[in-house]
């Protein structure tokens, strides 16, 4: 029924309820895009950083065979010659370094009085796509990142007997889109592969 006089309209309250239904409806999909993005930058940080943890391990490998494929010593003790001393309090890796031999003793950083803050940080350079740890800040193109690696190098043979087999840790850290430290460590365990064996 009609009342004579008066007009048909949108009163205040429903355009206001209509206007909270069209903003829940919009504010639900954008946040739940904005947190997909962000679990997704923060799955790429997890992925670089256990690449980074792996070339770090790779690239002792490497030290390891270059010594072992040198070594002419009567025991073959030199396998682990540089590394283990370069490592016992924590060491930084410079996988660009290429002197001769490739990934030699130059590669190897290691952590002034084991502290490794200064040097743990890993640089980006954008046209190579290479990462590069440095005793000192480097300029462009090289940027700083947030991903930091740390390796250590722990004998587990009997101290008092010939080093064969020694663990291997890198650990790798960068921040995730919620500002929290996360941590990526990979070990291995290295063996001398030509001892002597009389």
């Amino acid at each position: 029924m009609s009342i004579p006089g008066t007009t048909k309209g949108i009163t205040l309250i429903e355009t206001v309820v209509a206007v909270g239904i069209l903003v829940a409806a919009i504010a639900g999909p954008m946040t739940l895009a904005s947190q997909s993005l962000k679990a997704s930058r923060d799955a790429r940080n997890e992925l670089i950083a256990t690449h980074l943890a792996e070339e770090g391990i790779e690239v002792l490998h490497s030290m390891r065979d270059n010594n072992s494929a040198t070594d002419n010593s009567p025991q073959r003790l030199g396998w682990m010659n540089t590394i283990l001393i370069a490592c016992s309090g924590g060491c930084v890796i410079d996988p660009t370094d290429h002197t001769t031999p490739v990934w030699g003793p130059g590669a190897l950083i290691s952590c002034p009085s084991g502290d490794c803050s200064i040097v743990k940080y890993l640089y980006y350079n954008p046209y190579t796509g290479l990462y590069k740890q440095s005793s000192a800040a480097l300029t462009a193109p090289w940027a700083k990142t947030s991903f930091t690696r740390v390796m250590t190098i722990v004998p587990v043979d009997d101290p008092t007997a010939p080093i064969r087999q020694v663990r291997v840790t890198a650990t790798v850290t960068y921040g995730s889109f919620t500002n929290k430290a996360r941590t990526v460590t990979v070990y291995d365990d290295l063996y001398n592969w030509f001892p002597k064996l009389n």
